[in-house]
């Protein structure tokens, strides 16, 4: 039989343990920010990227002018991987989901939300039109 001294076996027991395992790297909302505009109806999408947005029972589709996320460690195309084969690619919700479903067509608007990828859930915080602080400066 094995004997282990009790000070070893007391730091076995009472040793912090880390439980990194229980949040990965994209369990927590991220910020992240789309500017997509609504597509005309006859428009050919020419290798473009396509985004779809549900909210409630309807899918939305939408032109990826641009993307990125406010993170360290986490990229666009980390998330992009993660729901592209979904549709719809991301679930709306919060109090400025109706704005998208408003767009005309041709209109671009910047979208910044949180990102929840467990059930991607896209939480909208704030829209504002056009490419955002993106767009091209008309005064200087």
């Amino acid at each position: 039989m094995l004997r282990v001294a009790p000070w070893v076996a007391a730091l076995a027991i009472l040793a912090p343990t880390a439980a990194r395992a229980q949040f990965g790297a994209m369990a927590l909302p991220i910020n992240t920010t789309l500017v997509i505009s609504k597509p005309s109806p006859m428009q050919i999408y020419d290798g473009q990227t396509i985004v779809t947005l549900g909210l409630g029972a309807t899918e939305y589709k939408f032109l990826l002018n641009d993307a990125y996320v406010d993170h360290p460690r986490i990229r666009w195309p980390d998330i992009w991987e993660q729901v592209r084969t979904h549709r719809p690619n991301f679930v709306l919700q919060g109090p400025h989901s109706d704005e998208i479903e408003h767009l005309a067509p041709g209109e671009m608007v910047t979208v910044k939300a949180m990102f929840a990828p467990l059930d991607r859930t896209f939480e909208i915080v704030f829209t504002e039109p056009g490419q955002g602080p993106f767009e091209p400066k008309t005064h200087y």
